[in-house]
């Protein structure tokens, strides 16, 4: 199953989803850029507990819930929204869902937080 898993994430890693990366992340977290973090992880498994990033800006909303809880937010105040996930490919799909709902300030954290974390 691990292989499948892998797979899935070098072709998402590979498609043209709107993508962020995540050393231009970090630089627009360290610049104070005015943006939302929407963590699709399980409760259990986000949020950010470091100080790179402000958890005011952070929500947590489970990949299974996006549709329904996405719309209780007020984003609009917010020049850009980024969709994170462990490693990439839920965050590619959350993005794309938040696209097709008409936001178009949308963009996935490339490798996710895996990558994130090891900058």
């Amino acid at each position: 199953m691990n292989d499948f898993f892998s797979e899935l994430n070098n072709k998402v890693q590979q498609m043209p989803w709107p993508v962020i990366m995540p050393a231009d992340f970090k630089t627009y977290l360290e610049q104070g850029h005015n943006m939302a973090v929407i963590d699709v992880r399980e409760p259990d498994g986000c949020c950010f507990s470091d100080d790179k990033i402000d958890n005011k800006h952070v929500f947590n909303i489970p990949f299974n819930s996006l549709v329904s809880e996405v719309t209780k937010l007020d984003l609009s105040s917010y020049e850009s929204i980024i969709m994170v996930c462990f490693a990439g490919p839920k965050g590619a799909v959350a993005a794309s869902i938040m696209r097709w709902m008409g936001m178009d300030n949308v963009y996935f954290l490339k490798g996710g937080v895996e990558e994130f974390s090891n900058l």
